[in-house]
């Protein structure tokens, strides 16, 4: 796996971050967004840049991880997309007059669990090739 995989994937992540986060902040009360669906669209732009920010710390020491990390840097990005982007359609479709919310409703837990499945698994195979 290449750490440039993880390093334009984290950069993408923050920039999307960061902007989406502007846009829940500024923008979405404006056209009468609802608090709790504004800070669910925070929830879900702010787990865009944590896993940004993670992915740009795992680039720089995927060199010392002796175990390949694709398969964990594949649940990551579909997790995360999965998750922010379930959160994202469910506060913006209804806004374009788009009602998907049974179809889309669960995908955001089902994100969330890919996401956690990405980075426990590459915990436990750090934790099984750590040498002290």
């Amino acid at each position: 796996m290449s750490d440039k995989k993880f390093i334009l994937i984290g950069l993408i992540f923050i920039v999307l971050g960061i902007i989406l986060g502007a846009m829940g902040a500024h923008y979405l009360k404006i056209i009468g967004v609802s608090e709790s669906q504004i800070d669910s669209f925070d929830t879900g732009a702010n787990y865009l840049f944590y896993n940004g920010i993670a992915a740009l710390a795992v680039a720089g020491i995927a060199h010392k991880f002796d175990f390949e990390i694709s398969f964990q840097f594949n649940l990551i990005l579909w997790g995360t997309i999965l998750f922010s982007g379930s959160i994202f359609a469910l506060v913006l479709l209804p806004i374009a007059g788009v009602e998907i919310n049974k179809f889309i409703g669960p995908i955001t837990p089902i994100g969330g669990m890919i996401m956690i499945f990405g980075w426990l698994t590459m915990l436990i195979k750090y934790l099984r090739t750590y040498k002290s």
